[in-house]
């Protein structure tokens, strides 16, 4: 018998003008995304930034035994550390060979430069001006566009060039952000 009253409530309730605006009624809950934050006038939450530059899981920062675990994935000649300040990583199956610069021969060296060779050219400018839309042209380096990362303290440049055969390629450099181009940046 209760079991027949409720079930008969609710559909009863369910029936009913009201219940059905407060079912159909949607609002926000939170600020109105842009506005400041209710009482403190800050700002709203600004956008997640794309994901920094990296490529065959290389980034600039990593260690040099996590460089070489990454390296290791795509040429299992790579398992092994060596201290050498810089390496070439060839992947297999890829159309790219990466030279990677350490800051030291020391076991825990940073990585301070990336420059990838994509031999033949795979697209890789579009999709960095998706991803960080359009550099800065090089003054000193014609065809040569460069992008300041500051999120991620980085700098890359790009440019298609001429391979030593003679062949179109896609050069990119991944380098640390200096903090003198960093503040001439800000201003």
């Amino acid at each position: 018998m209760k079991v027949a009253f409720l079930l008969f409530a609710g559909l009863a309730l369910a029936a009913s003008p009201a219940a059905a605006q407060v079912q159909v009624q949607t609002r926000q809950i939170g600020p109105t995304p842009g506005a400041a934050a209710p009482g403190t006038g800050a700002p709203a939450p600004r956008p997640t930034p794309p994901p920094c530059p990296g490529m065959a899981g290389l980034e600039i920062g990593q260690t040099r035994t996590f460089s070489f675990e990454r390296m290791a994935r795509l040429e299992p000649a790579k398992a092994t550390v060596t201290r050498d300040l810089k390496v070439v990583h060839t992947p297999a199956a890829r159309p790219w060979t990466v030279d990677v610069a350490y800051a030291s021969d020391a076991l825990d060296a940073k990585v301070v430069a990336l420059h990838y060779l994509l031999d033949p050219p795979s697209g890789l400018y579009e999709g960095i001006l998706e991803r960080y839309g359009k550099g800065t042209p090089v003054a000193s380096e014609p065809g040569m566009s460069s992008w300041d990362i500051p999120y991620c303290s980085v700098r890359m440049r790009y440019r298609m060039g001429m391979s030593d055969k003679q062949r179109r390629v896609e050069e990119l450099w991944v380098e640390p952000l200096t903090a003198k181009s960093a503040t001439a940046r800000k201003r």
